[in-house]
């Protein structure tokens, strides 16, 4: 990651990465917010007048800060397809007390999973009026900054973080809760040195009619202040700190930076595979997990703090407190070359298709680097029983440093007859919620981030950790270097990648007839020049992006 990319996520100043132009006071008149919050619908909430841009080697790095509010009825949109190569298809219901009202969105202003295509445009003009920049990009109504502006509708979010999903999605939601507002996605750079600027955020007419906003409340317009944020901070020097290899697990093989955006939903949601699973410090480590409110057509998050444990048992759970472990082909496969080593790389998914929640949690035996786990079981939100499961063990390498659950998966290079080829390096793994997969299913978990059963990996000294694939929701781990297949006197030919999720039995679930999955490579070139062609899935190339499609 370069200094710009840390300028642009607004890591060298205050607060947080969504405030890289950092917001004036607000100066709005207060009989236009009065007037806003009196009408019912979707408006921008009130921002300030003038905004910060940071600028760093030639590049003004910008983002307005500006607010999507939801007055006095919510929003919610849920995206669906059948298979990988079936359009998807969307829809918004406006929320209004008891009464629920859906409309299906065209499908011209549909980015699949990602929200409402070209919906906002973003624009900067100089003092004399000049274009310098205007670009559209995909309007998502869910986000992960996320702040109150009515006393009214859910005390808390409902709605998940981010609009997205990877090649294997099926449904997703997202969406606005009344009395609630998103901050929207209008970070951008533009190499300038003018400093009398204007920025303007626009909801185009297409999506703004679909949403029911007014023509005379689309846009906002603020003016921009440009800050050298070099002068505040040795920007080689932190340029410097942030050299160094990509840390295990997912997005690792994206061909360059990905966007701000990106890299603030993969800090959100990787869990242990974003770098922040080093700590056992035990924080929102409470027994719930998603209840069903009495009249909902789905789940809600809902704190239970302090419920009593349950003992260990070895019989048999009840079904409806069980997972349901699915394994998906692999994706984003590729070859790569380290020292004299080829390597056939591959993302690799497993997901939850419950209805209950997996939860595992190791217990240290004694002062050896080992842990029992144990798979919990969960009704109605409450833990209500245990069995031992398997083993956790300390990986005591470079990009690890953390504990593994060794009975999770196994990945396999075979023949078309299925015979064994070769084992990925990777065998153990530090399971945490990367991207949801179906959030139809029952039991669905909306917000994994906050029902307070978290994944970590420890540290060394961890006595007890918890790691946890919530209903709905799928681990990505991206096999790379020494994770991936070693190609080494594996000749050129067509194989297999077979995955295969709890593979020992050990865990319990509802069936185990979704376990495996399988993908077709065709291997070629020579030794130092190994290649990989991957034929379509269900008609779809999915090596086409890195990693991500809507």
């Amino acid at each position: 990651m370069g200094v710009a990319t840390v300028l642009a996520l607004g890591l060298l100043g205050e607060g947080a990465a969504t405030d890289i132009a950092s917001a004036s006071p607000s100066t709005t008149d207060t009989t236009t917010a009065r007037m806003a919050a009196a009408e019912p619908g979707l408006r921008f909430a009130p921002a300030a007048k003038e905004v910060e841009a940071y600028v760093y080697d030639g590049h003004v790095y910008f983002d307005s800060g500006v607010w999507m509010a939801a007055y006095g009825q919510g929003y919610e949109f849920r995206t669906t397809r059948e298979k990988v190569s079936d359009p998807v298809s969307l829809t918004k219901t406006v929320i209004r007390g008891d009464e629920r009202t859906t409309t299906k969105a065209p499908a011209r202003i549909v980015d699949g999973m990602n929200g409402f295509k070209k919906g906002l445009t973003v624009q900067i003009v100089d003092a004399k009026g000049n274009v310098l920049y205007k670009k559209s990009r995909t309007l998502c109504l869910g986000g992960y900054e996320r702040q109150r502006v009515e006393p009214t509708g859910h005390t808390e979010p409902i709605y998940p973080s981010w609009c997205g999903g990877n090649w294997f999605t099926k449904s997703t939601v997202f969406g606005l809760e009344q009395g609630w507002a998103t901050q929207l996605d209008t970070y951008f750079e533009l190499k300038t040195t003018k400093t009398n600027l204007r920025m303007t955020v626009t909801v185009n007419d297409r999506v703004a009619r679909f949403l029911g906003m007014p023509a005379d409340s689309r846009s906002v317009s603020q003016r921009v202040k440009v800050v050298d944020e070099c002068q505040m901070v040795d920007c080689g020097e932190v340029g410097e700190l942030l050299l160094g290899e990509p840390d295990e697990g997912f997005s690792t093989l994206a061909e360059g930076e990905p966007t701000p955006q990106e890299q603030r939903r993969q800090a959100h949601t990787t869990g242990a595979h974003g770098g922040s699973g080093d700590s056992s410090e035990p924080t929102h480590r409470t027994n719930l997990f998603t209840l069903q409110d009495a009249g909902q057509e789905h789940g809600t998050d809902h704190p239970a703090l302090g419920q009593p444990g349950s003992t260990p048992s070895t019989k048999t759970p009840d079904e409806d407190t069980l997972p349901d472990l699915v394994s998906v082909p692999a994706w984003q496969i590729g070859t790569e070359r380290e020292g004299r080593t080829d390597r056939l790389t591959f993302n690799a998914h497993e997901w939850n298709a419950g209805p209950g929640p997996l939860v595992v949690e190791g217990y240290r035996r004694g002062a050896t680097e080992v842990m029992d786990a144990y798979q919990f079981f969960y009704k109605d939100g409450k833990e209500i029983g245990s069995t031992k499961t398997g083993t956790m063990k300390y990986h005591d390498a470079p990009e690890h440093d953390h504990w593994h659950f060794l009975d999770f998966a196994k990945y396999e290079l075979v023949k078309p007859d299925g015979s064994l080829v070769t084992t990925s390096g990777k065998q153990s793994w530090c399971l945490a919620p990367t991207d949801p997969v179906d959030l139809s299913v029952p039991g669905a978990t909306w917000r994994p981030e906050a029902i307070g059963l978290d994944s970590t990996c420890g540290d060394r000294s961890a006595l007890w950790l918890r790691e946890v694939l919530p209903t709905g929701w799928g681990d990505t781990y991206s096999q790379y270097q020494t994770q991936a297949f070693k190609l080494t006197g594996v000749p050129n030919g067509t194989y297999q990648i077979k995955i295969t999720v709890n593979p020992n039995g050990a865990l319990h679930e509802r069936t185990d007839s979704n376990n495996v999955s399988y993908r077709t490579v065709v291997l070629g070139g020579t030794p130092g020049k190994r290649t990989v062609t991957v034929p379509p899935y269900e008609g779809i190339d999915t090596e086409t992006e890195v990693g991500w499609r809507g």
